[in-house]
């Protein structure tokens, strides 16, 4: 049995495999079109320590009381331009948010002069799976 032979009996198989394959890329592939700096929480935290980062998280204020980044400021995405004001754009900042928020917000950040805006790649689920720290709002 040859392999073309073999892929016209599985073709389930061969389709759940590729399949597997674009979903395993497709967020490579979704940064490299957006153009957006991702970051793993290890930078994360290398530039939180060396380079005194600013967090910006841009989840709603339910999700930030949960549990948030320590030192992360809870900014909603509309609030971003005015609250964005009291921040130094000097450092560099990385934003906590879901994907659709990102790309607007980085835009907002470029244009009042932040040169460095990351993205935490995998947001506050990627942290909390690398066994980081977390801090709570006080209720």
């Amino acid at each position: 049995m040859g392999v073309l032979d073999f892929l016209i009996q599985h073709v389930a198989l061969v389709a759940l495999v590729l399949a597997s394959g674009v979903m395993l890329i497709w967020p490579e592939v979704q940064s490299l079109i957006s153009r957006e700096k991702m970051i793993s929480t290890l930078e994360a935290t290398q530039l939180i320590n060396q380079r005194r980062a600013l967090i910006i998280d841009l989840r709603s204020r339910e999700h930030f009381d949960l549990g948030h980044m320590p030192m992360a400021h809870s900014i909603h995405l509309d609030e971003l331009s005015q609250q964005a004001k009291n921040l130094s754009t000097d450092n560099p900042v990385i934003l906590v948010a879901s994907a659709q928020n990102t790309g607007r917000a980085k835009e907002t950040l470029n244009s009042m002069g932040f040169k460095e805006v990351f993205v935490l790649k995998g947001g506050m689920t990627a942290w909390v799976e690398a066994n980081l720290p977390l801090s709570h709002s006080q209720s």
